[in-house]
């Protein structure tokens, strides 16, 4: 390990030295690109590392293979490029390159970012490194720039890891601390940065920065959380570890914003196809995902992220076929005080919350409707709790369950769903419904349909008897259970149930 930390010191002092050159970039046509800008910052260091990532760039630019653990990102069209290299699975280093043109369209601004981690987390401050140049187009050459003067300087203690943006000018910092982190996002206006903080802050951490599109930091509920007014800020402000609170009274339709791919191109957002496979390296990622008829927002690894409603707040998608909101991978994640739903309901494809592969995620409070699937998605999940919510309005029915377990309703309402069958489980066990109610539901339906031993406790159930499904593995031990043939019995009494404690009556209203 000792070597790897010389290396990573070898890289950071050679492009200090670096920075006090001013350096030639040769190139062929009208302009340069990313490629040249990293051939000629390269060409000008010689410490052991940097002739690492210089060796193998050469063997790349001649078509052949490069070292075992050696990997290249080149993007000539946004003017990006990123080499990594591991030495163990979650040890290693890394160097991106990025450029943009300056408002004078005279000049353009080179970012140079260098970083080591170790065990899959940034290693202190001096083996990381942010530089910027500023290169002439008439004199071809570029010379270094102070990142205090252009307002990219973060004076903290802690260690400090960058990333810069694969399309755009804005550069995302993280500061790690030994219990969170806060994530700053540097914006660039044409001339220098302007920075925004996201997220709560990270120990002692004292950062200070303007609101923008990523809402404002306020404190609610004695806690830090992101207050967002729009779908730009919501989508900015998602991450690990934050506390994002869609503002009272607003509506926000994500389907405008997930539809334009340019802000899907930065190392924090993707436009993929399909995400079911997951992220590799666990990374934290906002993925504008394909469906049939548009797109859907899927959030992968995130962590202990809180979305909650302050009230009367509404989450929307217009595709049929989307989630509103899709969790892969990830853990202790909370949705709250929200009404979520599609502003047309569909077939086939698309509920309202769908997780994969989660653990102790949670939903109360939320108002969840017209679905082209079911309400609740829930896939190869461990622990899963939905409290005091509703589901209604669901084209296929209230909920499917695969794979899972310890999935716990508590003091929900299922209304108003149809046409198969409204609770669908396979090969789930540890499944419990305890003080909900399922009423005004499709009367054809069958209620159930499990192949494990399920559990009912103060359950009212107003359905048909010959439609109740396999009713037989339900294990009612506990609480007594209240049954009627009506699925509109006039004994249904309204009582306090999802987003702002809002009464729900037999008409589901």
């Amino acid at each position: 390990m000792k070597k790897y930390i010389l290396m990573a010191t070898a890289l950071v002092m050679s492009l200090s030295v670096m920075a006090q050159q001013n350096i030639r970039v040769n190139f062929s046509g009208a302009r340069p690109t990313i490629n040249d800008f990293v051939t000629a910052a390269l060409s000008h260091d010689g410490d052991e590392l940097v002739k690492d990532v210089t060796e193998n760039w050469t063997r790349r630019r001649q078509g052949k293979p490069l070292e075992d653990g050696v990997a290249f990102t080149v993007d000539v069209k946004n003017g990006f490029a990123r080499f990594d290299k591991h030495y163990t699975a979650n040890t290693y280093c890394y160097v991106e390159f990025c450029y943009w043109n300056c408002a004078n369209q005279k000049q353009k601004i080179v970012a140079l970012n260098s970083g080591w981690v170790e065990q899959g987390h940034p290693v202190i401050s001096e083996y990381t490194t942010l530089k910027f140049y500023l290169y002439d187009n008439q004199t071809k050459t570029m010379k270094w720039l102070s990142r205090q003067d252009i307002g990219a300087a973060i004076n903290v203690s802690q260690v400090v890891s960058y990333v810069l943006p694969q399309s755009g000018k804005d550069i995302m910092a993280t500061i790690h601390a030994p219990q969170s982190e806060v994530q700053i996002l540097m914006k660039w206006d044409g001339s220098q940065f302007h920075q925004e903080q996201l997220g709560r802050p990270a120990g002692n951490v004292q950062v200070s920065a303007p609101t923008g599109s990523f809402g404002e930091t306020i404190k609610y509920k004695d806690d830090d959380y992101i207050r967002v007014y729009t779908a730009e800020q919501f989508l900015n402000a998602l991450g690990s570890n934050r506390n994002v609170l869609v503002a009272k009274n607003t509506e926000i339709n994500l389907t405008p914003m997930l539809n334009d791919e340019s802000l899907f191109r930065t190392r924090y957002k993707m436009w993929m196809p399909d995400v079911s496979n997951g992220i590799h390296e666990g990374r934290a990622v906002v993925v504008s995902e394909e469906v049939f008829d548009g797109r859907q927002l899927t959030l992968v690894n995130m962590k202990q992220l809180i979305i909650e409603g302050e009230g009367n707040s509404r989450i929307v998608v217009e595709p049929r076929y989307a989630f509103c909101l899709r969790f892969v991978d990830c853990d202790q994640c909370t949705v709250d005080n929200l009404t979520i739903g599609h502003t047309d309901d569909g077939h086939c494809e698309g509920g309202v919350i769908g997780i994969t592969r989660g653990w102790r995620d949670v939903v109360i409070n939320c108002d969840l409707y017209g679905c082209g699937t079911y309400g609740l998605d829930i896939d190869g999940t461990n622990s899963f709790s939905i409290f005091s919510s509703k589901i209604h309005d669901c084209t296929y029915g209230i909920m499917t369950l695969r794979n899972s377990e310890a999935v716990h309703c508590t003091h929900c309402d299922f209304f108003n769903n149809r046409e198969y069958s409204l609770v669908e489980s396979r090969n789930c066990v540890g499944t419990v419904f305890e003080d909900c109610r399922f009423y005004a539901n499709w009367g054809d339906a069958s209620l159930f349909n499990f192949d494990d031993e399920f559990y009912l406790s103060g359950c009212a159930i107003y359905h048909p008897t010959e439609n109740l499904g396999t009713i037989n593995l339900a294990d009612q031990s506990g609480a007594k259970n209240w049954f009627s043939e009506n699925p509109i019995d006039k004994n249904i009494q309204g009582r306090e149930i999802g987003p702002d404690g809002h009464y729900v009556n037999a008409r589901g209203e």
